[in-house]
């Protein structure tokens, strides 16, 4: 079985070809790189280990699905990757300027106040989920527009917790 996807990551786009080669043997490749790893399912995501690596590398990933975009949580790092859309108004990184929770948790810290302007790697909200935090950033250059994060509050996976309008689409 071999699957192939066209995403956005950071604003650009990354086709991502996943290949199983047998029951937990899978070949992975992301834009030029390739690896082969082994997936073994944990509660709430995935162990991956890389074949060949010396020292043994392993990782564990954790994904949610957004709307038209896929949030991956892998080494204490959100990428969102968006699917390209017919309007050419697609972005990735979170482009869109809406942060959600990538997996469920309770909010830490919110870090920007309604109307703030925000860079695309300002982190905006801290989360508190798997025993890790989870500093979940702006994703587009903008003003905040909306916080639905309470310092506090357990939000579930996909929850909307901050919108940024990006810069882009604001009124000159």
């Amino acid at each position: 079985m071999k699957v192939r996807r066209e995403y956005l990551r950071d604003g650009k786009p990354v086709t991502v070809t996943a290949e199983r080669l047998g029951d937990d043997l899978w070949r992975v490749q992301i834009g030029q790189n390739t690896i082969e790893v082994t997936a073994q399912a944990i509660a709430g995501g995935v162990k991956l280990t890389e074949n060949g690596a010396v020292p043994a590398r392993s990782v564990t990933a954790y994904g949610a699905a957004c709307d038209n975009d896929y949030m991956v949580r892998v080494d204490g790092r959100t990428c969102v990757l968006s699917t390209p859309r017919e309007s050419g108004r697609g972005r990735g990184g979170g482009g869109d300027g809406t942060i959600r929770a990538p997996m469920t948790g309770t909010v830490l810290e919110v870090l920007c106040d309604d109307g703030d302007c925000v860079t695309a790697d300002q982190t905006l909200v801290v989360l508190s989920a798997m025993k890790m935090e989870h500093k979940l950033a702006a994703g587009t250059d903008g003003t905040v527009r909306k916080i639905d994060a309470t310092v506090g509050a357990t939000v579930d996976q996909g929850a909307e917790l901050i919108v940024v309008t990006p810069a882009d689409e604001q009124p000159a």
